[in-house]
């Protein structure tokens, strides 16, 4: 029963993961600067675990430990990647995003491996190239285009599954101790918040008239879904490590995929949707090998 749990969980993680950066491309097109989206929505994830702090009257005391913790989950979990998904969203369409930023698995495995916290095993190395392959069908056929195409924007998404990648190991392996996942929740969104703040005030653009548009609704979906995505991921890795809350891909690929069909009308060539079934088939050995050994220590 419990393992059901945990699979139902990481398949909710993943649609809401997928929606939202389908929710960050709305907010970006919508006239507010990058930085200032950022902001705003780091502030709205902030200000709803803060109610939440309250209500369970949760205690949140700051050690040396948990400052360095939520400065680099903050960073890595928020800061950079949403806001590299943000300036490339006005030339990369949803479905290509989602697609590669789901290649974090394949990061997050090659991290544990080299931290040695995963073991080698030819299922894990295979499952890797195959990640690999996939990368490189869906950038060669950029090559050929005038101006590399959109390369420099796919290069740049890529930081998003190399921060995803890193961060997962770096919280399992140094959780702050007597801290649950809702303080550490408010911890990181907090940190993004605060580490964005200084960059809005110098490079941020003015804000638009208040209005209700769709990047109002992009934002304030992005803060909601996040909300529930991050605290998610967070009680996955407290339960089962830092490898197999990233087997949310399989959702979060078609869910991507799939909104940004249905909100934008996007339509992808023959290379994307190879690219995203070699993905899966790298997906698929991973998550085969996990219930192996699941079975085999339990």
């Amino acid at each position: 029963m419990q393992q059901l749990v945990y699979v139902f969980a990481v398949i909710v993680q993943g649609t809401a993961w997928g929606a939202q950066f389908t929710m960050l491309k709305l907010a970006a097109e919508g006239g507010y600067g990058e930085l200032t989206v950022l902001f705003i929505a780091m502030f709205l994830v902030s200000s709803c675990y803060f109610v939440i702090l309250l209500v369970r009257r949760s205690p949140f005391r700051l050690t040396t430990k948990s400052l360095e913790f939520f400065a680099v989950t903050g960073f890595l979990g928020y800061a950079l990647p949403l806001a590299a998904v943000l300036y490339a969203a006005p030339y990369l369409p949803a479905g290509v995003i989602t697609l590669i930023i789901c290649f974090t698995p394949m990061v997050s495995i090659a991290v544990a491996i080299l931290a040695r916290t995963e073991r080698v095993s030819r299922t894990r190395l295979v499952a890797v190239a195959l990640g690999m392959t996939a990368a490189v069908m869906v950038l060669v056929p950029q090559l050929s285009l005038p101006g590399l195409g959109v390369l420099e924007w796919m290069l740049l998404v890529g930081l998003v599954p190399l921060c995803y990648g890193v961060e997962s190991i770096y919280v399992d392996r140094r959780w702050p101790e007597g801290f649950d996942i809702w303080q550490v929740g408010f911890g990181e969104a907090a940190a993004a918040m605060i580490l964005v703040a200084p960059l809005v005030i110098v490079f941020g653009e003015p804000w638009p008239g208040l209005a209700w548009t769709t990047a109002e609704v992009g934002i304030v979906l992005f803060s909601l879904i996040g909300l529930v995505e991050i605290v998610l991921y967070f009680w996955l890795i407290s339960r089962t490590g830092g490898v197999l809350v990233n087997f949310c891909v399989f959702a979060a690929l078609f869910a991507g995929i799939a909104w940004g069909m249905i909100i934008f009308g996007e339509r992808h060539d023959v290379s994307v949707w190879g690219a995203a079934a070699v993905l899966l088939a790298a997906m698929a050995l991973l998550t085969r090998e996990t219930v192996r050994e699941a079975r085999t220590t339990g």
